[in-house]
């Protein structure tokens, strides 16, 4: 993943102004700057104790290399492909010795780019990635007024990578990701 900025004549162009507003121009120079992160989901190895019998009891699991500072409902297991679940026990997920468990950290919240209809300009909105989609709709009805950009009083609705987006599911779901662009569409959609 990766922070990026645009930079022209030494300074980071206002994000409300166009093009014309920057006083940029044909064969301007603009520069961009990319700032790499480390990638948010790591996998660490879990060293995990098998009781002897095949007796339903918990288990004792040692962290290798420690996730300090990270509160535990942002990491989500992953055991041969299924993510662990709180209410289960790790026999269920056929683990052995020397198994690998893929540990992810889940982000808290990111940013997404939505383009109001008929506007040109792009608003960001911070959301949680287990948020319904719903929720940017009340966000950008509280944007509205600030920002002044136009929301279809006849209804709307909301497109992501070309697809129609169900409010009743999670931006995971649409598979929306940090920095994507989501479109406001007049009408609405029937089921």
């Amino acid at each position: 993943m990766a922070r990026q900025a645009l930079v022209f004549n030494d300074e980071a162009p206002d994000d409300e102004l166009n093009v014309e507003g920057c006083n940029i121009i044909n064969r301007s120079e603009i520069q961009l700057i990319v700032v790499l992160e480390p990638p948010p989901s790591t996998k660490i190895e879990l060293r995990i104790g098998m009781p002897p019998s095949k007796m339903q009891l918990p288990i004792e699991v040692e962290v290798v290399r420690s996730l300090e500072d990270v509160p535990l409902e942002r990491v989500k297991l992953n055991a041969n492909g299924t993510e662990v679940e709180d209410d289960c026990r790790i026999s269920n997920y056929e683990l052995e010795d020397n198994s690998s468990v893929d540990v992810h950290i889940k982000p808290l919240k990111f940013t997404v780019m939505v383009l109001p209809w008929k506007a040109n300009l792009k608003v960001a909105v911070e959301v949680k990635p287990s948020d319904k989609v719903e929720v940017l709709r009340k966000e950008l009805e509280k944007l509205q007024p600030s920002l002044k950009f136009d929301l279809p009083l006849e209804g709307y609705f909301f497109i992501h990578n070309q697809s129609g987006m169900d409010e009743d599911q999670s931006f995971i779901w649409h598979g929306v990701e940090l920095g994507d662009t989501i479109e406001v569409f007049r009408g609405t959609i029937s089921r």
